[in-house]
Order: structure tokens, then sequence, then C-alpha cells
């Protein structure tokens, strides 16, 4: 199934989901992209990337979570004269609580199912499967502003060598317009894999977030 229809089928009917004790968040965001030769600083690749997730809090700190990423990363992105574009569907969850000594801080921990599909120019395309785990946080100063951030690994590896492997870390803050409407910047790391070699994968992205 199209990854993109998939991630509209499963947030677009969020709203008509929202249950006594559980909370619902639907979002959108779209940005730059940006692949180098790890370490070298040369940005090789440089696209645009956008995407949808949803989110849905199940109480007892437990959370439930899919998002969908398109990233058109162009010019040479990996060293092989050919255009990319990756499609990657995150489906997963974890669980999270604020901090008894400070309630505006909340630690947790995460875990997700990671597809990728693969599509090189001229070549033809293919699939990446694996994984992601580790811990995130947020940090709500004021009811108005807050600041969020996830840090961990992935591991995935698929179609012509290309794959995920190591670091997948984001740093983001939000800002609320309305109760339940809130924008946000992000900045986003991940370590790609292309024929053995390993890559740096930046995204600068905003958005918008509704909540129920």
């Amino acid at each position: 199934m199209n990854k993109t229809v998939l991630a509209l089928a499963l947030v677009a009917p969020l709203p008509a989901l929202a249950l006594p004790g559980i909370s619902l968040e639907a979002g959108a965001f779209g940005g730059v992209t940006s692949i180098d030769a790890a370490g070298s600083g040369s940005n090789d690749g440089k696209g645009i990337e956008y995407g949808l997730r949803g989110n849905a809090r199940l109480g007892s700190g437990l959370f439930a979570d899919v998002q969908y990423t398109r990233l058109n990363p162009e010019d040479n992105a990996f060293g092989d004269g050919l255009n990319s574009r990756i499609d990657e569907f995150r489906l997963g969850g974890g669980y999270s609580v604020s901090l008894p000594i400070l309630p505006i801080l909340t630690a947790g921990v995460y875990g997700h199912y990671v597809t990728q599909d693969v599509s090189l120019q001229g070549i033809g395309s293919g699939n990446s499967n694996g994984y992601d785990y580790g811990v995130l946080g947020r940090f709500d100063p004021l009811p108005f502003i807050g600041a969020y951030a996830r840090f961990g690994r992935i591991d995935s590896s698929g179609y012509a060598g290309y794959g995920a492997d190591g670091i997948d870390s984001l740093l983001g803050v939000d800002l609320s317009l309305f109760p339940f409407i809130r924008l946000f910047a992000e900045y986003r790391y991940t370590e790609a894999l292309a024929s053995g070699s390993k890559f740096d994968s930046h995204g600068f992205r905003g958005g918008i977030k509704i909540s129920l």
C-alpha cells in the first residue's frame, strides 16, 4: 500500500476517535533536507521533506504514534549521480511521565517499526526495513511554549544498500496559538547508509499540530 495513503488513513480519523481519558494529536510538517558524506560537511545533496504524524496518549503514560515522511534529496545526494526519493513510515509507541519533583519536565522511552521505500531515478526502487528506539523528553516552562527532544538509535537496511544505522535524533520547539493548535519548528539528524558508506542526514522543518 502506498505509504502516503496509509498515513492519511491513520491520521485522518483521529478527531472522530476522541474518547474520555485519551488525548489525540495530529500534525503536518514540511522543510528542507541535506545529505552529506559523514563528517565532510559538504552538503552533497539538498532537497525537501514533508510529512504527517499522529499521536494518541492512552493514559498512565502510555502512547502510540505514527509518522510518514517523504524525503526528496537531490543533487547527487549519495555520490551516485542519481536523484532519490525516500518514503519513510514509522509506527510504534512508548511510555512517558512528568517528573514528580519538576512537573514541567516529562521523560520517557519510545520504539518504532521503520520501513523506507527507496526510489533511485533510472535504476529502480525497493524497500528497507528496521526499527528505532531511544529516550525522549519535554520541557514546558510556560503554558504556551515548550521544547522537546528525542535521542536514540535507528537500524534498517534494504534496497541498493540504502538504510540507516546509528544516531537518530530530533530537537524542537512549539508555540500555542489556541488551546488546541500549536506551531512547531524542528531539527532532525539521522545517520543514513548507502552502498556501504555512511551519510549525515539533516532536516529543518516547521509545521502545525492540532490536539483533542
